[in-house]
């Protein structure tokens, strides 16, 4: 599986997520993607080169219509979105991948005899529809992170209060990633176990 800051080194190159985005409208050979970016057919294969090296894109051969060689067509291979929140107060940066070549089979819905025009209406719809409701999620996506953030002020005003640069550290890490337990912790400080457990045990049991 392809690592966070491989695929940021990746797709950050404006021609590789041109590539991209041609190939996820279908297949396409080097001669025509060099043709419909306005790149040479050189520099197509190496960018095809790094995305396959990368099992982001994989391809297969095609008869040519020409009655040539045969040619060898690429498509993406892989699903994966990249979230980063920035703020005051966060920075993060998560990759979550999705089932590879997944089909998706839409439930209760029936199968029509619809018109080619009808159908092309009816997709355009579906994707708008689509698109309101992620949208709906951004939004409520969007509050949750102002919550999270205003959390995270009122951590970092507690870490201040410590004149010990470590143990601010600690406690910033303790709130605000609530899913490592205490070897989490201090693995993502690089710490020793003992130093993290006894800065927790003296600040958990304050005021018992």
């Amino acid at each position: 599986m392809v690592k966070l800051d491989e695929l940021l080194s990746i797709i950050e190159n404006p021609a590789r997520r041109r590539i991209l985005e041609a190939l996820a409208r279908e297949p396409h050979y080097p001669l025509q993607l060099s043709r419909e970016l306005g790149i040479s057919q050189q520099a197509v294969m190496k960018h095809l080169k790094v995305l396959e090296q990368y099992k982001l894109v994989r391809s297969y051969h095609e008869k040519s219509d020409l009655g040539g060689p045969r040619r060898r067509q690429f498509y993406p291979a892989l699903n994966f979105t990249i979230v980063v929140d920035a703020s005051p107060n966060m920075f993060t940066t998560e990759v979550h991948y999705r089932e590879e070549n997944r089909v998706f089979i839409p439930k209760n819905r029936e199968i029509e005899d619809l018109s080619t025009n009808n159908r092309i209406l009816e997709l355009r719809r579906e994707i708008a529809g689509i698109e309101e409701k992620l949208d709906d999620l951004y939004r409520q996506r969007e509050a949750l992170i102002l919550d999270k953030e205003s959390v995270l002020e009122e951590a970092r005003s507690l870490a201040e209060n410590l004149d010990d640069y470590q143990l601010r550290r600690i406690l910033y890490e303790f709130i605000s990633r609530p899913e490592l337990d205490l070897k989490g912790i201090a693995k993502a400080l690089d710490m020793r176990d003992e130093v993290v457990a006894n800065a927790l045990d003296e600040w958990l049991n304050w005021g018992r």
